[in-house]
């Protein structure tokens, strides 16, 4: 069922972390699958990518998630994510379960701040782009290959704020 939160248009920070916090958004194949979900997801739903960061257990996004709004987004983008994922775990591990156990799928429900100033802007920009460094899987940001920082050119550009 789709979570339903309180404000659903606007530009948004959200999180959503793997179910059990298990390790598998960094299987082989699988950071591609979740970045090609992310934009098919974005055309479908007519939404704005600002920005991504795939870790192993979790997904940080800044976006404007479009016409259906920021639940809709987010359930689109898990449902597909985790099917596209299991599947190719599947063909690349085999059909025998215990060789897919990493797989758990998404935790229900994810997190969301809805950003509103040019200032919550920045500070969510470089968490979400820092957020390998910070959790002291690379030292450097650039050394991160699942970060929106090394797909600038598929990302929607963001209005400035003026405060």
């Amino acid at each position: 069922m789709t979570q339903r939160h309180y404000a659903q248009f606007g530009i948004f920070h959200v999180t959503t972390n793997t179910a059990d916090k298990a390790r598998w958004c960094m299987r082989e194949g699988v950071p591609q699958i979740l970045i090609e979900t992310l934009f098919l997801v974005r055309s479908l739903q007519q939404a704005k990518l600002n920005a991504f960061c795939i870790l192993p257990t979790h997904v940080h996004l800044i976006l404007s998630p479009g016409k259906n709004g920021l639940s809709s987004f987010m359930h689109s983008f898990k449902t597909n994510s985790s099917k596209n994922a299991r599947n190719h775990l599947s063909s690349v591990q085999g059909k025998d379960p215990q060789k897919i156990s990493c797989f758990s799928g998404w935790q229900d429900g994810f997190h969301d701040e809805r950003i509103q100033t040019g200032k919550q802007c920045g500070a969510a920009m470089a968490y979400v782009q820092g957020n390998a460094a910070k959790h002291r899987i690379v030292k450097e940001i650039a050394e991160w290959p699942w970060s929106s920082i090394h797909f600038e050119e598929f990302l929607d550009s963001m209005e400035m704020w003026t405060e």
